[in-house]
């Protein structure tokens, strides 16, 4: 494999990330400022030589809208709990704790937590369409650790004798200098959808990059005119006709009394003077509807509902949280949550019957009466025993008998009839009653015995 490039006096790395770029279409701006992956998704307005005037749609991820949508996918994910599991012969999830996997999704390597390490890989995903994770094996060739890379130095290869896959890295200042080139076997790549090469991923930003624009601009728009251009909140008005030094002392005395009115003095206005606020015209109005709007499409191109980002929404109250997630849950978020865990099992090669999960019940972590609710009908309807409902709500201590599933005893099974009762046994006859006469005789009898 021999990769050939005029630039002199480039490490390896560079000269590689360099080929492959060109190879794959993508322009290197400077060997340390990235790669420009922007191509098709860019505004009307822009010239066609628009990559030669500097112009890059990927550069408005500083919109405060998109930085919000990204960080709320990043730190919702990162504070779920992820582990290895195991299907049994009857299909329950047996955690395993002693994997490779399981010790990385612990703790992916001396210098991050989980938290930090799944928190930067959605930043790079949603941000830049990819994410780079190099995996560091041991002498058993396990993976021991794995570490981040940045999306805009690194690149994939692909072998035109063998079709073998590799990377070319950029740099991470805690490995040190990554010059060759990596198979893929150790680079675990999560990519969002690739219209332009099926290695290369492409960002939501990209497709709601008219949108992040108009956002910026009006942004800047508000900041500038209020910085350099803020329009007085209101005017002093007269009919009568003022010269310049009427005006002049009238401005002084205005501002000598409004010195205390934010300490809740009352100015007093003379010869016929008149205070007028300066009310919102129709056009800072539609200003307004115009930047909403704009919000409103980038939080649909990353498919990320108003409430979630902390935008006012009539219909989202505290009380509906939990179909709010399960609204994420369904789209966006879930997509993003299963599209990672794939990777972590394709990544460490877990057999047809494991799998990743990232714990979602950590989202409902503060609705205690939801889930309070949830598992005492889970425990009445006998899909788990007390002890596991406890360990499941907070991690209680198990109880005596508590491992036992109960059910209603009115819970009857579809098609079932009452067993027909016994046959009840025949009563005894009656003994025959005596006639008047009969019992008169015997009570005679009865006394005659007495008296003797």
């Amino acid at each position: 494999m021999e990769l050939k490039t005029k630039q002199t006096g480039l490490s390896l790395g560079a000269r590689v990330r360099q080929a492959i770029g060109v190879k794959l279409g993508i322009r290197e701006k400077s060997i340390t400022g990235g790669y420009d992956t922007s191509a098709g998704f860019i505004p009307s307005s822009w010239n066609w030589n628009w990559w030669q005037e500097g112009k890059n749609p990927m550069n408005n991820t500083s919109s405060v809208t998109a930085q919000a949508c990204t960080d709320a996918y990043a730190h919702t994910i990162a504070t779920l709990k992820g582990y290895h599991y195991k299907l049994d012969e009857d299909k329950t999830k047996t955690p395993v704790e002693t994997s490779a996997l399981s010790r990385i999704l612990h703790r992916p390597n001396s210098y991050q937590t989980s938290s930090d390490f799944i928190l930067n890989l959605v930043k790079s995903v949603l941000l830049k369409g990819n994410g780079y994770v190099y995996g560091l094996r041991n002498d058993r060739n396990e993976i021991e650790s794995v570490h981040l890379m940045h999306p805009d130095g690194t690149l994939p290869y692909i072998d035109s004798g063998t079709q073998s896959i590799f990377y070319a890295l950029g740099e991470n200042p805690l490995l040190g200098k990554v010059e060759a080139l990596v198979p893929q076997r150790d680079i675990m790549h999560i990519r969002l959808y690739c219209p332009r090469h099926p290695l290369v991923g492409v960002s939501s930003i990209e497709y709601a990059a008219l949108s992040i624009a108009a956002n910026a601009a009006i942004s800047s728009h508000e900041a500038n005119f209020f910085n350099n251009m803020s329009r007085p909140s209101g005017v002093l008005s007269t009919d009568l006709k003022l010269n310049k030094e009427q005006m002049a002392q009238l401005r002084e005395a205005w501002e000598s009394q409004a010195k205390n009115m934010d300490s809740g003095g009352i100015p007093i206005l003379s010869s016929g003077i008149k205070w007028e606020p300066m009310a919102l015209s129709s056009i800072d109005a539609q200003i307004v509807d115009a930047f909403n709007m704009t919000v409103n499409d980038i939080a649909r191109a990353f498919r990320v509902p108003l409430p979630i980002i902390q935008l006012h929404n009539e219909a989202s109250t505290y009380n509906n949280v939990e179909q709010l997630y399960a609204q994420w849950l369904s789209g966006g978020l879930g997509f993003l949550i299963e599209h990672i865990e794939q990777n972590y099992s394709y990544f460490f090669g877990l057999k047809r019957n494991e799998g990743t999960e990232l714990d979602t019940e950590t989202l409902l972590r503060t609705d205690f009466k939801g889930k309070v609710d949830g598992y005492s009908k889970g425990i009445q309807g006998g899909l788990f025993t007390p002890n596991e409902g406890r360990k499941k709500f907070n991690g209680l201590k198990p109880l005596p008998n508590g491992d036992v599933a109960y059910m209603q005893q009115q819970m009857v099974p579809l098609g079932w009839t009452p067993e027909p009762a016994p046959a009840a046994e025949p009563l005894p006859e009656p003994e025959p009653i005596m006639d008047e006469e009969t019992e008169l005789a015997v009570v005679e009898q009865l006394l005659t015995k007495a008296i003797m």
